[in-house]
């Protein structure tokens, strides 16, 4: 059976068996396993993922193909579902929901529970100070939600929150003194996405499982979409819509300070994305991340292709898998042997020879067969349009400002 590739655990593995430290229980009669002692398991590790560093580095002249991926981008929209039990706290909470809703993109953005109660009384209002302190029935408020809104139904009125008091209490901006006791009072609980699993199942941030049982959850869109875990700032060429998306635009490169300053006056404006930027994100919540940011914001749920640069950190799971791929296998193994060897490891002696004379040259090979044979001419036809659909609109197709 065909497999992805060598994982973080079966490199350490061949490792610790060469070097002798491979652990086989207390009776020694187990199966190997890489060393339980921390010092001689991280010195493994290290070996590992010098080893992936150093055939990376090692690419031919034409770089590597497989470091010239195409990411798909769903441009997703704002999109909701219902708790599908509560949520479930180890390290960080699991939440799973009803129907699909979850996309790699969201990673770094809120999920928000929403959160309901009615009011404790008429809101106090203190014109001095110009701020007024609501009490709720239920013990629904958190002091994380300074700076979030909450809104009274029967009117639809929204005050931020700017003082905590205690689950029951809160100080808010603005005079609401004229909102009716008893009236349903709606907030929310945010936790940052750090990872999705799958469209049912994102983990993030925080204890959620106080959470209920069939509480709405909704992650906002903005106009800005998280880029894969390998995209490591540097993107070779053009982003273009997915085949049959008919949109009958085209989307440019430009500076995110471009994008900023659209959204200066109108921040919500959504359409069919033209103009697109790369920035990095911030790393509160997840770091090395960098995001997609579109203008407008894109109104239906989109795929956009990004040809990109791979970017490799390191190995940290057992279950990673080297970003080769399996059929560079043999070269990345006898990489980490070389750099092993290099690290002064005796036993290894020869490794880096084989890795040179052998592995890397037949890699290289491989990888010569990847790449196109005839590449033609790379010149436009002179007076060619860089993109016929900058200058002309097909009228089957209708364009959402």
């Amino acid at each position: 059976m065909a497999e992805d590739g060598l994982t973080f655990l079966d490199l350490n593995m061949h490792l610790s068996l060469l070097l002798g430290v491979a652990y086989y229980g207390v009776a020694g009669a187990t199966a190997a396993a890489p060393p339980t002692d921390a010092p001689t398991l991280d010195r493994i590790k290290r070996y590992t993922n010098g080893g992936v560093r150093m055939f990376l580095f090692d690419a031919p002249g034409s770089g590597w193909t497989f470091q010239h991926p195409v990411a798909e981008i769903v441009l997703w929209v704002t999109s909701s579902s219902t708790a599908n039990g509560a949520p479930v706290f180890v390290t960080a909470s699991t939440v799973t929901v009803h129907t699909s809703m979850f996309q790699e993109g969201m990673v770094g953005h809120n999920l928000a529970f929403t959160v309901t109660s009615t009011a404790d009384g008429v809101p106090t209002y203190t014109a001095a100070a110009g701020t007024t302190v609501v009490d709720v029935d239920d013990a629904i408020l958190k002091v994380g939600m300074i700076g979030q809104e909450i809104t009274f139904t029967a009117t639809g009125n929204s005050y931020t929150i700017i003082g905590y008091t205690d689950t029951t209490t809160v100080t808010i901006e603005g005079d609401a003194s004229g909102e009716a006791d008893g009236d349903t009072v709606t907030g929310a609980h945010n936790y940052p996405i750090t990872s999705v699993t799958s469209v049912l199942i994102a983990v993030v941030t925080g204890d959620a499982s106080g959470e209920a049982d069939g509480a709405t959850v909704t992650v906002t869109s903005d106009g800005r979409y998280t880029l894969p875990s390998t995209f490591g700032g540097e993107y070779n060429g053009r982003i273009t819509y997915a085949a049959s998306t008919n949109k009958g635009v085209s989307l440019a490169w430009g500076d995110e300070s471009t994008i900023r300053r659209l959204r200066e006056n109108i921040d919500t404006q959504t359409g069919t994305p033209t103009l697109t930027a790369i920035r990095k994100m911030d790393a509160t919540y997840v770091a090395n991340r960098w995001e997609l940011l579109t203008y407008p914001a894109s109104n239906e749920e989109l795929t956009v292709l990004l040809p990109y640069e791979l970017h490799f950190t390191a190995l940290s799971a057992d279950t990673d898998v080297h970003p080769a791929g399996a059929h560079y296998d043999e070269a990345v193994k006898a990489a980490c042997e070389a750099y092993a060897e290099m690290q002064g490891e005796d036993t290894l002696a020869g490794r880096h020879q084989y890795y040179l004379q052998r592995a890397l040259p037949a890699a290289h090979r491989r990888n010569g067969r990847s790449v196109a044979k005839r590449l033609g001419s790379l010149k436009r036809p002179k007076g060619e349009l860089a993109d016929w659909r900058d200058y002309i609109r097909r009228p089957d197709v209708t364009i959402t400002p």
